[in-house]
């Protein structure tokens, strides 16, 4: 079982009556005028980090970060949270600390609150995020149509080189503090809601999350590699150390970029805010994903990380659940 398997078989054994529920990145119910946005991550530690990569205070930074993001990708704007947390003896009260400390600071950052929690010692950390937010009009996974462009807010792959560096001893370079500081495109996120017909956030590689928003529209794609945001920076460095640099750049996870479908004509309208994106491609009829590079087919090994895949059956985040 993969993990949309595993996200269908969750969706028929618990289906959900009162708005949007299991299978986007946040669950979505009508309050009023709004809707209410709900998503939900767990970082554990071991599968999505390891203490040594990281400052207590930096970790929970992205640990608030990530989640914010998933609010973001539904075109809505985060408003408060509530925190799980498994804290190890081994670590001192100092660390719990500034774990809170970071917190707060993030907290400050994304204009959102601690609404309330849990706390426990574990042998391992463990971080559960839940996040509630608002938005007029959410954009679902399921709205691409045939004739879209696909768009992304920028470049992916950097994330994961950090990662690939870090894992090889590396302390510090800028595609480490961007594995380590994601930015959630919160002001793209709210502007895309008025434009956009389909969107997700790049967590897991840009090709399975684009996959999933396919799955949900019925519709396949079409995206030119020459097209992708691909940093030079990232390129030289791939050439210098010989790193895959199509496998990082499409399958690459945490980059927590909006990729989005919208029509040709409200492209032009959107173009015409000055906002930031790339045109990388097209929904097509059917149900095929092509990567063409100078007009030939990429052959693609992998989409990106599903730990269903990965790990033997370990789920890697609850976007999928809210």
């Amino acid at each position: 079982m993969d993990e949309r398997q595993f996200v269908a078989y969750l969706k028929d054994k618990f289906p959900f009556r009162r708005g949007l529920g299991i299978g986007d990145d946040a669950s979505a119910v009508r309050v009023g005028r709004y809707f209410q946005l709900v998503s939900t991550d767990i970082l554990i530690e071991d599968i999505h980090f390891r203490l040594e990569d990281f400052s207590p205070a930096g970790l929970a930074e992205k640990s608030l970060a990530v989640n914010v993001s998933d609010i973001a990708a539904m075109g809505g704007q985060a408003q408060y949270f509530y925190l799980d947390l498994g804290f190890p003896d081994r670590l001192c009260p100092a660390d719990l600390r500034a774990f809170f400390s970071g917190l707060g600071r993030a907290a400050k950052k994304w204009h959102v609150e601690l609404a309330g929690g849990d706390y426990s010692r574990s042998k391992k950390m463990v971080i559960a995020i839940t996040i509630v937010g608002q938005g007029k009009k959410p954009v679902l996974r399921s709205g691409a149509r045939p004739g879209d462009w696909i768009a992304i807010t920028g470049p992916t792959g950097e994330s994961a080189l950090g990662l690939k560096q870090l894992l090889a001893g590396e302390k510090d370079s800028p595609f480490i503090r961007c594995h380590k500081r994601p930015v959630p495109q919160c002001e793209k996120g709210l502007r895309l809601a008025q434009y956009a017909h389909a969107m997700i956030d790049v967590s897991d590689g840009l090709l399975l999350d684009l996959s999933r928003l396919l799955h949900a529209s019925g519709v396949g794609a079409e995206i030119d590699y020459k097209k992708l945001p691909v940093s030079p920076r990232l390129r030289r460095l791939c050439r210098q150390k010989n790193y895959p640099e199509k496998e990082l750049v499409l399958a690459g996870g945490e980059d927590y970029q909006l990729l989005f479908a919208v029509s040709p004509r409200q492209e032009s309208r959107l173009r015409q805010t000055g906002m930031g994106y790339h045109l990388i491609g097209k929904i097509t009829r059917g149900r095929g994903l092509r990567v063409l590079e100078k007009g030939r087919q990429l052959k693609i090994s992998r989409l990106g990380f599903d730990h269903f895949v990965n790990a033997g059956g370990k789920k890697k985040k609850n976007e999928d659940h809210n």
